[in-house]
């Protein structure tokens, strides 16, 4: 079985084992607990009315204007923003559409389950409007796309073996996968899975991802879309990447800004579980680059920059270790 798919699958049986228990909670009784009389008496006391503030952080979310909603499952932005983004990472597309409900780690996978946002659907003509004006290449790219979502039938379908060997063939490279799944005409994505190598390439460690995942509900991606590109070119080449299954040249960005192009290899599997009636397109996005955009100890002061964590290094001749001494707001003064 396919590393993806049976710890999709591991998650899925676990889920269901915690909705099989039951959570009783036993009441404490001693010599202390007086049984309490419901007579007309008590009842007839007013009783003062207590009101209850429930301070909540809402998470950030992407500004209505620039979210669009097809039954095709086509993920895109018209307006380029860094609001709210993990360092100088951009925000997955995902998320105009999409939030994140949970996060799984599976050896070496991290595993965001999302659940859909509910919005309108818009027509895919509406659309090809806009990005006609825009560039035609991109309008003609985006209804490719959308007409081969419209009809999975036509799609090849794949065997889960094809799958485990083309896991094997990248194993050990920076890879992402979109796992989208086809029921009653229309396409939702499931899950986004990164590997570690993969956060190597965005400069971020497991911590750094879980807790920004968990404030703002938000999925980073390390595609650098160009805010002054009006004609939305990183688009054009991921709707070409996905169609035509091919490798592109796209222009990346990590944590720290830093800006590179590297290959990305574009594979989808079609695979059809006739248990539950549906059709799932496993979408992977593998990373091709030089070896100085996977530093681990970019990671490591990326994330001791991120928590503010400041290092003390203390050492005798018996043992040598690092402790971490958090930054606070004051310091001590000698005194005299």
């Amino acid at each position: 079985m396919s590393l993806i798919v049976r710890n999709i699958s591991s998650i899925r049986e676990e889920w269901r084992q915690l909705m099989k228990k039951k959570i009783k909670k036993t009441k404490r009784k001693n010599q202390y607990t007086l049984p309490y009389k419901f007579d007309d008496e008590i009842q007839d006391v007013k009783q003062k009315d207590d009101s209850l503030l429930i301070v909540q952080n809402i998470p950030s979310t992407i500004p209505n204007n620039n979210v669009f909603r097809l039954k095709t499952n086509i993920q895109f932005s018209l307006e380029i923003s860094k609001d709210y983004s993990l360092g100088q990472l951009f925000v997955d597309p995902h998320s105009n559409n999409y939030k994140i409900v949970r996060i799984d780690k599976r050896k070496n996978l991290i595993i965001l389950t999302l659940d859909q946002i509910d919005r309108p659907i818009t027509p895919p003509e509406v659309l090809y409007s806009i990005f006609r004006d825009r560039s035609s290449e991109l309008a003609k790219a985006f209804m490719q796309y959308n007409n081969r979502n419209l009809d999975p039938t036509k799609c090849k379908q794949h065997t889960m073996q094809e799958m485990v060997d083309f896991e094997s063939k990248i194993q050990g490279k920076p890879y992402a996968v979109y796992v989208n799944t086809y029921k009653d005409g229309i396409w939702k994505t499931f899950q986004k899975i990164f590997n570690q190598e993969q956060l190597k390439i965005y400069a971020i460690s497991e911590e750094m991802l879980f807790h920004y995942c968990n404030e703002t509900k938000l999925i980073p991606v390390s595609a650098f879309f160009d805010q002054n590109d009006k004609q939305l070119n990183v688009f054009y080449k991921m709707f070409k990447g996905i169609v035509g299954q091919q490798s592109i040249k796209r222009d990346y960005i990590n944590y720290n800004g830093e800006q590179f192009t590297a290959s990305l290899i574009v594979q989808c599997f079609f695979i059809y579980d006739k248990e539950k009636d549906i059709l799932f397109d496993y979408t992977y996005f593998v990373t091709d680059c030089d070896q100085q955009w996977l530093s681990e100890m970019k990671v490591k002061q990326n994330e001791l920059d991120y928590f503010n964590i400041k290092p003390n290094s203390c050492s005798t001749e018996e043992s040598s270790f690092q402790e971490q001494l958090k930054r606070c707001g004051f310091k001590v003064l000698n005194q005299k």
